[in-house]
């Protein structure tokens, strides 16, 4: 007797986990942005001591937006490598852990 494949219980996970994290990278980059764009934008403090902040700033906001692309494109990649339809028998032993 054939199975007929079913949800992957770890794929539907993922895909929730995925879309749950570029939600909130989402937010995270737009953390900055404002804080950012007002510093760069106008002269709200000079110097030296500026410059390096305004550096500084800079280096972690590229930062961030690096390893938040990091994370998304790791969980995608893992999305692609796990089937969306497997065996009753491998469904219900993905949903035990990852329920």
């Amino acid at each position: 007797m054939i199975e007929t494949p079913v949800e992957n219980p770890r794929h539907q996970a993922l895909r929730q986990a995925l879309a749950r994290v570029r939600q909130q990278v989402a937010q995270l980059e737009a953390a900055l942005d404002e804080p950012y764009r007002q510093f760069t934008g106008s002269a709200v403090w000079v110097g030296p001591a500026a410059r390096r902040f305004g550096e500084e700033l800079s280096r972690q906001r590229q930062r961030l937006r690096t390893q938040a692309a990091k994370v998304i494109r790791e969980l995608e990649e893992e999305l692609g490598r796990t089937p969306e339809k497997v065996s009753p028998a491998v469904a219900q032993e993905q949903s035990r852990r990852f329920g």
